[in-house]
């Protein structure tokens, strides 16, 4: 049903001073996980020998394949349905998304446990390892991605924020107590992360009024299925095929260069992490924004807002990096990973266009046409498996820096093109032309 124009621009957040508040908690929110997670990555990368650092990089890689997955079929519809045909029913809506969770993630475990036995059984492998200590902390590590997200469908992002206080303070003693007592190594980390995870949800879980524990399912389960079906298989396949450009290169650059090549690229890509966190946050906050924005005019006006103030933003902080890259590394990383000044150029682009691709990717999610997201990410895979394969096995770490620059650039004239094709830029000019916008193929 067509909501009045009266009651539509009453549900949107017309006080600018209310829309920097959140954007407020949620930039914290994001740097707070960023911090957490740059300082144990950072740390891992200095302590550990660059085999188990590439070890480690490299089981992430295949962790967050899972996430995406996570992500897709649960926190991306969670995030465009959940302010719109969920609202005022959030408790319940939650508790059943919380059980699906579980079953998700018991599959992701074994799906691990499964990958690190095999490996094992060929001699012992730090990469073994990591996989099975994340088959045991990764679903507490994707239960908290969850619930920072669920706070943000009420527009609360200053809960999640509390969360990842909670969860810093923890990393931060865990690593500490590890470092003291040089127990620092992949498996104790790992644990850290997980641990402090699931007590961060548990803080979160009682601010939202919510259980974590599985629940029967209730009236809602039905609907919630063949929404987040409707939506999700879409997001599915566009969260695999944009996990490729970020992540394959960290499993493919040990096939050909060894696991301490991908310790290298994982180094020198740790030095953007907090702005793509921040972009992240920004973007995650946008969407809730837009949906309800959709069939007004503010919808381009909000979305043109977003790209200009994240690519200005990720365009300051790449000059910084360049200028003053050789002290940051040697700081963080006390002499190692040195002399990938032409990766960090490269980087750059990747992080520049990312910053594009988050707010229109946002929008095109806004307008539910995951599809059309779908098929920016599919030109980018295409660009990785094509021209980032040969670099990556020609170049080494600066072709994987190359492959990664020019699938992002790729994807983010795609996406560019999709949006202008949905309508959704003229929606600035006071002409919404949204046909079509809600149909999910």
């Amino acid at each position: 049903m067509h909501r009045p124009h009266g009651e539509l621009r009453r549900m949107m957040p017309q006080n600018p001073g209310r829309l920097l508040t959140s954007g407020f908690w949620a930039v914290l929110d994001q740097g707070l996980f960023a911090v957490s997670n740059f300082s144990l990555n950072v740390m891992l990368a200095r302590w550990l020998s660059p085999k188990d650092y590439g070890a480690f990089t490299a089981a992430f890689a295949v962790f967050f394949l899972i996430g995406a997955l996570h992500t897709a079929i649960l926190i991306e519809p969670m995030l465009v349905f959940g302010p719109g045909r969920y609202k005022g029913r959030h408790p319940e809506y939650l508790s059943v998304l919380l059980s699906g969770h579980w079953g998700f993630v018991a599959l992701g475990s074994v799906l691990l446990a499964l990958s690190g036995w095999v490996i094992a059984a060929f001699g012992p492998s730090p990469l073994a390892s990591a996989l099975l200590g994340l088959a045991l902390a990764g679903p507490f590590i994707l239960l908290l991605w969850f619930m920072r997200r669920a706070c943000y469908i009420r527009l609360e992002p200053h809960l999640a924020a509390s969360g990842g206080l909670v969860y810093l303070i923890l990393m931060l003693i865990g690593l500490v107590v590890l470092y003291r007592h040089a127990w620092l190594s992949m498996l104790p980390a790992i644990g850290v992360m997980g641990l402090a995870s699931l007590i961060a949800s548990l803080w979160l879980a009682a601010r939202l009024r919510v259980s974590i524990s599985p629940s029967t399912a209730n009236g809602l389960a039905r609907e919630a299925l063949r929404d987040h079906w409707g939506y999700g298989r879409w997001a599915v396949a566009t969260m695999a095929l944009t996990w490729i450009p970020g992540n394959v290169y960290y499993l493919l650059l040990p096939l050909w260069r060894g696991l301490e090549a991908g310790a290298a690229l994982k180094a020198v890509t740790n030095l953007i992490l907090p702005m793509q966190h921040m972009n992240s946050a920004l973007a995650v906050l946008l969407v809730p924004t837009l949906v309800r924005a959709r069939e007004e005019a503010e919808f381009g006006r909000l979305t043109h807002l977003g790209m200009v103030l994240l690519t200005a933003g990720s365009l300051a902080y790449w000059a910084l990096l360049i200028v003053f890259h050789r002290p940051i590394m040697a700081w963080l990383y006390g002499g190692q990973y040195e002399g990938y000044v032409a990766v960090l150029w490269m980087l750059g682009f990747f992080l520049v266009a990312g910053a594009v691709v988050s707010v229109l990717g946002g929008a095109l999610r806004a307008l539910e046409r995951p599809d059309q997201v779908f098929r920016a990410a599919w030109l980018s895979t295409v660009v990785v498996l094509t021209f980032g394969l040969w670099s990556t096995v020609t170049w080494g770490v600066v072709g994987a820096g190359l492959g990664m620059a020019l699938s992002s650039v790729a994807k983010m004239v795609a996406i560019w093109a999709y949006y202008r094709q949905s309508g959704g830029s003229h929606a600035s000019q006071g002409t919404p032309h949204f046909a079509g916008a809600t149909h999910v193929l």
